[in-house]
């Protein structure tokens, strides 16, 4: 399995470079680079995560656990989806004021606080993201899936606290 994105290698230059870019390039790339392939991973990966779950979950009792908090940073990825869309249509329609605008924001990197929080208990569950020795091609899809997922979630946190929020409150 194939992610549809890859992290840059050079995360801080790269969120550095972003810092140039309007403020419409930023949601732009933000909804494009972001938002619709974090859905797509996640559908590629439940049902590896569901698979390695049911074959293995008994014998390797942290699997149902890492499930259960991987769908629990799905639901809160899937609202905090929703909530920035609809900050990115009001500020489309100049339509939020200084302080509203502030909330919203603050809300929002309050939310990249939890998935970093999950996700830690997510790499601690399953060692770092490093798959049992001898683990079957699935789990190991599992493993390194999760791995470059968090890899994502962080880049796009960083984007989005560092500079496309700073951006949006300076406007």
């Amino acid at each position: 399995m194939e992610f549809s994105y890859q992290a840059p290698e050079t995360k801080i230059e790269t969120v550095e470079t972003y810092k140039t870019w309007d403020l419409t390039k930023l949601i732009s790339l933000t909804e494009n680079q972001y938002h619709n392939k974090i859905e797509t991973d996640i559908n590629d990966l439940m049902p590896h995560i569901d698979k390695v779950v049911r074959v293995h979950g008994e014998s390797h009792p942290h699997l149902p656990a890492v499930r259960k908090l991987f769908l629990q940073l799905v639901a809160e990825l899937n609202e905090h989806i929703k909530k920035e869309e609809n900050l990115f249509k009001s500020i489309a329609k100049n339509n939020l004021n200084a302080s509203k605008l502030e909330f919203e924001i603050s809300s929002l990197a309050g939310n990249h606080i939890a998935f970093e929080s999950v996700l830690e208990n997510i790499s601690e569950l399953t060692n770092k993201f490093t798959a049992p020795e001898g683990s079957c091609r699935t789990y190991n899809i599992v493993y390194d899936s999760l791995r470059s997922f968090n890899e994502k979630l962080s880049h796009y946190r960083d984007l989005e606290n560092k500079v496309l929020f700073e951006k949006i409150l300076a406007q």
